[in-house]
């Protein structure tokens, strides 16, 4: 089976979950497990034999992985993604600065330390991925990463490449949630439901927490606070933005990373860019020349970040309309 119809504006994760949906309806089975250099994912067809299977530094690539390995995505586009999913080498860097699937934290520390430092972090469209640029307080280029799925993965990604930030990064690790869930050996499947993406966390065959999102990352880390797991004040600060996000009042049948990926596939044509920085929340700023002309928040990638600035702002600022094309009457 052969997933048609994907749109390679919609990037890489908008590829992903379309296949996952795809799957969900022919009843296969998505798995996905911690380990120490990110998470692994399996797709089981209806019979419960292996399809494929895929890793990557959190959930959402290694299903990419998993799909492409499993022949659900033709030749042609597979060869567009696979030079955007995260090579064992990277895979390995990044792990030495969390592991276990775990990119966000780490991603806020280095956006912090480029900030602090009078840099920048730059977001813009790269093919069928997203590729980040980390700049100097003097805007040379310190490092830059592309990856298939969210800014953050991508700024983990450039930053392991950096020995001196690795180590600095690194130097922080501590336990988190990813490694225990390995230690337990709890197992998350996915599907996707409701034109929404479900996950459920699964602990000696049984369902110990459940939740939807928008996307794989948002729907599993709303399954692991029903779980019990995440500090009181991270899941404090996540319940917020849910509360707070517009997106859930017109769902679109697109996950995030969709969205995220369509704004800044048009934003690269009109010639406007993405900044990303950090304070409660990852926070984006949408430049037109030198000005700011919008401002967004996420919590666990920046794509979210983007769609949250589009629909706070004046979307033509950002996307920039072109003439209508067509249209039957003439101009006069």
């Amino acid at each position: 089976m052969q997933i048609r119809g994907l749109d390679l504006s919609e990037g890489a994760c908008g590829a992903c979950h379309l296949v996952l949906r795809h799957l969900s309806e022919e009843e296969f089975i998505v798995e996905t497990s911690e380990y120490p250099e990110g998470v692994r994912a399996r797709i089981l067809d209806p019979s419960g034999e292996l399809a494929g299977e895929g890793s990557d530094i959190t959930w959402a690539p290694a299903v990419l992985d998993a799909e492409i390995n499993a022949g659900f995505i033709d030749d042609d586009l597979s060869d567009a993604l696979k030079p955007f999913l995260t090579d064992k080498r990277d895979q390995k860097r990044v792990a030495e600065m969390a592991g276990y699937g775990r990119v966000v934290n780490t991603a806020s520390m280095v956006i912090s330390r480029i900030w602090s430092e009078g840099g920048s972090v730059e977001v813009k469209r790269e093919g069928a991925g997203i590729k980040v640029v980390l700049y100097s307080k003097s805007g040379e280029e310190i490092v830059s990463a592309a990856s298939g799925f969210c800014p953050v993965c991508a700024i983990n990604i450039a930053a392991s490449r950096k020995e001196f930030l690795r180590k600095e990064i690194a130097s922080g690790r501590s336990r988190n949630t990813g490694m225990e869930k390995y230690e337990r050996g709890i197992t998350g499947r996915l599907e996707w439901r409701g034109r929404r993406v479900h996950s459920y966390l699964i602990e000696d065959g049984k369902v110990i927490g459940r939740n939807w999102g928008c996307c794989i990352a948002y729907a599993t880390i709303r399954a692991e606070i029903d779980a019990g797991f995440g500090s009181s004040k991270w899941n404090r600060l996540f319940r917020n933005y849910c509360d707070l996000c517009p997106l859930k009042h017109f769902w679109l049948d697109r996950s995030m990373g969709a969205l995220g990926n369509r704004i800044l596939h048009r934003m690269g044509r009109a010639g406007v860019r993405e900044n990303v920085r950090m304070e409660d929340y990852i926070t984006v700023d949408i430049i037109s020349g030198d000005e700011r002309v919008a401002c967004g928040i996420g919590t666990l990638c920046s794509f979210s970040a983007t769609v949250n600035a589009l629909l706070r702002s004046d979307a033509s600022l950002i996307l920039k309309p072109d003439p209508a094309e067509g249209f039957p009457y003439p101009q006069r």
